[in-house]
């Protein structure tokens, strides 16, 4: 395979995963879920999402040691550009000058399609930093390595299943996974986490 076919292959494959992210996120509850555990314990959303979505979708179920190769360049962007711009959009929500609030609001505007565009660059970093070759589950269980990646990487930012980090993956993998029972998909979650 040439480079050029192999940048190609990970452009489709980081579309499809932002366009699922996207998808994914309208969802009102998963949304909710999503904000929930960003606030409470700093999680990624967009490397959460690529967990569920590279397991959902063939890449495999990540060891401990392989999610931190997969996730290291990502989470250093997420730290050094998503989250300070993230504070300065909140700020300028918060405190806008007195007179300029309208102009202040559209640059915090530009601000969140920035912070949106740091994001697609992060889940494009974990999918080129993702380990090839891992073995994945058969299509009708793949539900099962999503569970997984999702929990070990949750894991990282909450150390034990607590009822609201596991309620919130429950929702967000019951929707990526309607037809897989919510309890089923908890359990396996749980299990990764316990022992990841």
């Amino acid at each position: 395979m040439s480079v050029d076919t192999e940048h190609n292959d990970i452009d489709g494959e980081a579309r499809r995963l932002w366009e699922f992210a996207l998808a994914l996120y309208e969802v009102e509850a998963v949304k909710q879920a999503c904000l929930s555990i960003q606030a409470r314990y700093g999680l990624s959303i967009s490397l959460l999402l690529g967990a569920i979505w590279a397991g959902a979708n063939g890449y495999g179920r990540l060891g401990a040691t392989e999610l931190e190769t997969a996730i290291r360049r990502g989470v250093e962007w997420h730290r050094e550009i998503i989250e300070p711009l993230r504070a300065l959009r909140r700020r300028l929500r918060q405190l806008p000058p007195q007179g300029l609030e309208r102009r202040t609001e559209r640059l915090r505007h530009r601000l969140l399609e920035q912070e949106l565009e740091a994001e697609r660059i992060e889940q494009r970093l974990f999918l080129e930093d993702f380990p090839p070759g891992r073995p994945a589950a058969p299509l009708a269980e793949r539900w099962r390595d999503a569970a997984a990646n999702a929990a070990l990487l949750t894991r990282k930012s909450c150390p034990q299943p607590e009822p609201q980090a596991l309620e919130a993956l429950s929702h967000i993998l019951q929707t990526t996974f309607p037809e897989v029972a919510a309890a089923g998909l908890a359990r396996e979650a749980e299990a990764v986490w316990r022992i990841g």
